[in-house]
């Protein structure tokens, strides 16, 4: 489905230029296929969390990771984190609980 998503805001974004001289039922129609891919992105970004999150964990783990890359796999899982909690909360769930 992702290449499906990425291929129509592909089609969208060619678009935007002969958008301003188009009819209002054309910019609706662009209106209604972001309310429709707009789910299937933020599911999708959602669903590689979790397999992000693996691989920083593992590095973390690697003794051969040195201290200035460590630092950096925390701010990006704390990154992961913002973004899952931003995701939650706009579909309206709760916040995950802080560790």
């Amino acid at each position: 489905m992702s290449s499906i998503a990425a291929a129509v805001v592909a089609l969208l974004t060619q678009l935007l230029p002969i958008l301003s001289t188009s009819a209002a039922g054309t910019v609706v129609a662009v209106i209604n296929a972001l309310v429709q891919i707009i789910p299937v992105v933020v599911q999708e970004a959602e669903d590689l969390i979790a397999p992000i999150k693996n691989v920083i964990a593992a590095l973390s783990a690697n003794p051969a990771t040195t201290a200035e890359q460590l630092a950096t796999l925390q701010t990006l899982d704390a990154q992961c984190d913002a973004a899952f909690e931003a995701a939650a909360t706009a579909d309206g769930a709760a916040p995950l609980p802080s560790p």
